[in-house]
């Protein structure tokens, strides 16, 4: 099939390059060079889809006409994704005018509202009566894009042509062999999925940020609580670790809109705003915990950072606890050292040059001279530290863990102090 793909984020440059490498001819309306390679196998992937002449990168600047050798084009699909669909139908109709004629289907992967497919297909129109819009709101996570893509849990495909949903599910075909996943829903039912999935998720992760506030008070340890309410069936372990906060632009923004649409009702209670407002306070709570550890004197102290990404294998570092942490500790007179595998460019290009931070390479290097040390992301490489080099670097011995990765018994057998979120060290 001969499918186009406009997209400038992860998403997009994921499915153009999986789609082509199951046979399909993809032209990628993109930027050549984008963050988005850095994902893990997209790089490898990508190029090989290129070199096999199945994916051709047309720059936003180009025409289509040229790219396919003076041939009109027209494409069975059109994929929209991180992008708005009036985006690309007011800079691309001219060039997809024939697709729009003759026939073809849009299929937007990140909806920005509910009634958003219904709404282009009525602007579509003035170009035809011939073309379908769609609505599949594909779950793809950094760190793990390729295989959520390739391999999904469900694929929710909104359509509301019945003669078009065969050909639309033989597209994901080669991504659904091993069980049925597909679940034929409306337009409009697909979006509001989309939504109310992202809200449920953040919900899940404010409760537990509560929950371990109060367990923190209740002299509790929140993993023992967690592992026992996983256990129950009804609620399951998915989603249940309490941390510094959720970041990443993609969660925040779509609970958002469907808290926006939650507010127009008179009955709101703002249950959605309420979890967007623990989560923001949840940023917060390590440089809390640490201006208390020191007295709320925190000039010349040096704090050392392991993790910048708002999750580990991501370079992401869009709504991190870890800016957070950092602004608040440069605006309070302290040194900050700071190490995160992929993330330390965009720090860089964050913080400027400011002579107050400055960024290793290595997660002992950041450690050298600090007096305490803030884990804000996972990454595994902080999962088994070395202790000898811990004692060796921290003045202090106090360690504030952001996403309790380390065991609080093992740390105060070690000799240091562990403040963790929920476990640990009461300040």
């Amino acid at each position: 099939m001969k499918i186009a793909v406009f997209g400038r984020e992860l998403q997009s440059h994921t499915a153009a390059s999986l789609f082509a490498s199951v046979g399909n001819q993809v032209d990628f309306f993109a930027r050549e060079k984008s963050t988005c390679l850095q994902e893990s196998g997209l790089l490898n992937l990508y190029t090989l889809q290129k070199d096999a002449k199945r994916l051709k990168n047309i720059l936003t600047n180009q025409v289509i006409s040229s790219s396919l050798e003076g041939e009109k084009a027209r494409y069975d699909f059109i994929l929209i994704s991180d992008v708005s669909p009036n985006y690309v139908l007011e800079h691309y109709a001219q060039q997809l005018k024939y697709s729009l004629e003759c026939g073809t289907v849009f299929i937007i992967f990140t909806p920005s509202e509910i009634g958003e497919a219904q709404s282009f297909s009525q602007k579509l129109k003035l170009y035809g009566d011939q073309v379908t819009v769609c609505s599949v709101p594909l779950l793809v996570r950094e760190g793990r894009a390729i295989l959520d893509f390739s391999r999904p849990d469900n694929i929710i495909i909104g359509c509301d042509d019945p003669v078009v949903l065969p050909k639309v599910k033989s597209l994901f075909y080669p991504f659904n062999r091993v069980k049925n996943v597909i679940k034929e829903v409306s337009t409009r039912e697909a979006e509001f999925s989309c939504f109310a999935g992202n809200a449920m998720l953040a919900t899940r992760l404010s409760f537990m940020n509560e929950m371990a506030s109060l367990a923190e008070r209740s002299h509790v340890d929140i993993d023992v609580v967690r592992e026992c309410i996983g256990s129950d069936p009804r609620i399951g372990r998915d989603y249940l670790y309490p941390g510094c906060g959720y970041g990443g632009h993609a969660l925040a923004e779509n609970v958002e809109k469907i808290a926006a649409q939650l507010r127009t009702r008179e009955d709101d209670l703002g249950l959605l705003d309420i979890v967007a407002q623990i989560n923001e306070r949840q940023k917060d709570l390590l440089f809390r915990k640490i201006w208390q550890f020191f007295n709320t004197d925190l000039h010349d102290k040096k704090i050392a950072i392991w993790g910048a990404a708002f999750k580990p294998g991501s370079s992401n570092i869009d709504g991190a606890p870890s800016i957070k942490l950092i602004e608040a500790l440069l605006a309070q007179g302290a040194n900050v050292n700071v190490y995160d595998p992929l993330a330390l460019e965009k720090i860089h290009v964050k913080f400027k040059n400011n002579c107050h931070l400055t960024l290793l390479d290595s997660a002992y290097e950041a450690l050298e001279g600090a007096d305490v040390l803030a884990i804000c992301t996972e990454w595994k490489e902080f999962w088994s530290p070395d202790f000898e080099k811990f004692s060796k670097c921290l003045k202090y011995k106090a360690i504030f863990d952001g996403r309790n990765i380390l065991d609080p018994f093992q740390m105060k057998n070690a000799g240091f102090l562990y403040f963790g979120i929920g476990r640990g060290e009461m300040l």
